[in-house]
């Protein structure tokens, strides 16, 4: 269960502040056992791609429907409790603060980019996205950048726009993101679009998912610049405990192509035990994984 950390008296002095204020601690834990080509199975964070994570997202009411929030996060790996922080980064997964209220939110610091936010939703597991270079729907800007500033439009008629930049000063390469996002009924579509400075490899993303009952199924194409062009198509449904699904992803441009099936079963709202098949051809290792992922 979600904790909410109400007494803050040991980070602030501000009782009258802390009154309208709250943090969450959230997070995820997912191990299991990988077996990817000829190498023997081993356990593993993140067994299906998911990678562990703990955070703490907090906001604070400054009245007049403003509000001032954060969220930093850090990755683990539970197999072996290493941070997940090659990069020397303490909150490599995110670590921003904003503010929002009638006008939208906005963002800033280290955050998933909107090429993230525009295709995430539509995958049931990451094998897939992992193996292919163009991103399973990812607009090829990866899955996060540091000194973003984001902004988020208010949904108008089930539709919103999402803005993302960074300055030169903070990146030579600094990247500038659009994205679209229109949700109406069982109907999801995302457009996302992304340029860097100095650079001519535009990338792009578009990707339609729709509900009919208990089936979802959504396709897309991606266009990753120099690392190719793609195409995927997922489908799942829920039968009570279990979530099947089935994904098939392939770059155009290279000619490699995978494919993935599995199933979810939901233990309860917020454990589930996972299992999958992963194959494919080119550079595309197959893989096979099974584990248990629990969310807190």
């Amino acid at each position: 269960m979600k904790k909410s950390l109400v007494a803050l008296a040991v980070l602030a002095a501000s009782g009258a502040a802390m009154a309208q204020s709250s943090v969450t601690l959230y997070g995820k834990a997912n191990i299991g056992y990988a077996k990817t080509g000829t190498a023997k199975a081993a356990m593993t964070g993140g067994a299906d791609g998911s990678d562990s994570r703990y955070g703490l997202r907090g906001t604070e009411d400054l009245g007049g429907g403003l509000k001032a929030n954060f969220t930093f996060e850090a990755g683990f790996k539970p197999d072996t409790g290493n941070l997940d922080n090659t990069a020397g980064q303490t909150f490599q997964r995110s670590a921003w603060v904003g503010m929002s209220g009638g006008f939208g939110e906005v963002r800033l610091g280290r955050q998933y980019t909107i090429g993230f936010f525009g295709s995430i939703a539509n995958m049931p597991s990451t094998y897939v996205d992992a193996q292919l270079a163009t991103g399973l729907g990812f607009n090829g800007a990866g899955s996060r950048n540091s000194d973003q500033l984001q902004y988020w439009s208010p949904k108008i008629g089930g539709l919103q726009v999402r803005l993302s930049n960074q300055q030169k000063g903070d990146n030579a390469a600094a990247a500038t993101e659009v994205g679209l996002n229109y949700t109406q009924g069982p109907l999801t579509v995302n457009y996302t679009m992304s340029k860097a400075a100095g650079s001519s490899n535009d990338k792009s993303g578009f990707n339609v998912a729709y509900k009919m009952g208990n089936f979802v199924g959504a396709v897309g194409t991606v266009d990753n610049g120099t690392a190719g062009k793609g195409n995927f198509v997922l489908l799942s449904t829920a039968m009570g405990a279990f979530s099947p699904f089935i994904g098939m992803a392939k770059n155009t441009t290279t000619g490699a192509s995978a494919n993935q099936i599995g199933t979810f079963y939901s233990l309860s709202k917020r454990t589930r035990l996972y299992a999958l098949n992963g194959s494919g051809n080119k550079a595309i290792t197959d893989k096979m994984s099974i584990g248990l992922d629990h969310n807190f």
